[in-house]
């Protein structure tokens, strides 16, 4: 068993060699919500959207849905830019040891209805594509969360233990909670039951026909990068000659820590990020499988 280093967690690795910059600003700069970049685009559906139909007309009994492939990219691209999987705890940096991406899911589209927490690992060293590694993890899980009258997932779980206690206790535990999450010492049950330590944390508004262009970091957990999906709706798009056509995007927002990269950096990300959802086609080959992403931007005009 390889031997753990000095200041490296159970979840993550401590990053090394920090550029001086970096290091000098992280101890001016203030917490992670202080410190949120927010960057807006759209994403051509078109390829995406023949894409998607293709496949359920060969699977239609497991369907493909465009948030499959949000996630599939969403892992590919994160796997290719580590930064994005950074995290500042007491002005270090540290880079987790999975990639995992997070969302709700509820078990009925109304008030009060009951949600539950997903988690879908991607792993960059497996033989299995992108997309089958986000549709089987997603579909297992939604489908245990919404036809399961008793199930409730881990989160959930530790959330009603915590708030059912005496108030008096339930008051220790929180400060308790958050004395463990500053020094990185969250048991690892409850670190892996909770959104906020997870690389990101996807919100599909689209699903239930809202848009919005931001959603706030927080400073509890380890979370540097929030994705919003929106609304999709048609768009005109114009030629040189000056005639236009009516397209589909969706809108897109993350939210990164702005710590862990520079502008550059997330620009960068965003163009991979696009590229893989325009060519979705990518996300078929194995995850370990290298791919000339650079040649694919150039083609696309990114």
């Amino acid at each position: 068993m390889a031997k753990k280093r000095k200041g490296e967690k159970y979840d993550a690795y401590l990053v090394e060699n920090v550029e001086p910059i970096q290091e000098f600003m992280l101890n001016l700069l203030g917490n992670r919500a202080e410190n949120e970049a927010v960057c807006r685009f759209d994403i051509d559906m078109e390829n995406l959207e023949a894409y998607i139909k293709r496949k359920n007309d060969e699977n239609p009994e497991f369907r493909y849905t465009f948030f499959h492939i949000f996630c599939a990219a969403l892992g590919r691209t994160i796997a290719e830019r580590p930064r994005m999987n950074y995290f500042i705890r007491n002005t270090k940096y540290y880079e987790r040891k999975v990639i995992s991406i997070t969302a709700i899911a509820k078990k009925q589209k109304k008030d009060g209805a009951e949600e539950g927490m997903i988690i879908m690992k991607y792993n960059k060293d497996s033989d299995t594509s992108p997309v089958e590694q986000m549709h089987e993890s997603i579909c297992k899980q939604v489908y245990n969360i919404r036809k399961s009258e008793d199930s409730h997932d881990d989160t959930t779980k530790i959330m009603q233990t915590i708030v059912n206690l005496p108030g008096f206790l339930r008051r220790i535990v929180f400060s308790m909670i958050l004395r463990w999450d500053r020094k990185g010492n969250l048991p690892k049950e409850m670190a892996e039951a909770s959104p906020y330590s997870h690389t990101c944390f996807v919100s599909n508004l689209g699903s239930i026909k809202m848009d919005a262009q931001y959603h706030h970091l927080s400073n509890f957990g380890s979370n540097s990068f929030f994705a919003i999906i929106g609304q999709k709706s048609l768009k005109p798009v114009f030629h040189e000659d000056g005639t236009y056509e009516m397209k589909t995007f969706l809108p897109v927002s993350f939210t990164i820590d702005e710590r862990i990269g520079d502008g550059v950096y997330f620009a960068n990300t965003i163009k991979i990020f696009k590229a893989y959802m325009m060519r979705p086609e990518l996300l078929d080959r194995p995850a370990n499988e290298a791919i000339d992403i650079r040649a694919v931007e150039d083609e696309l005009g990114l």
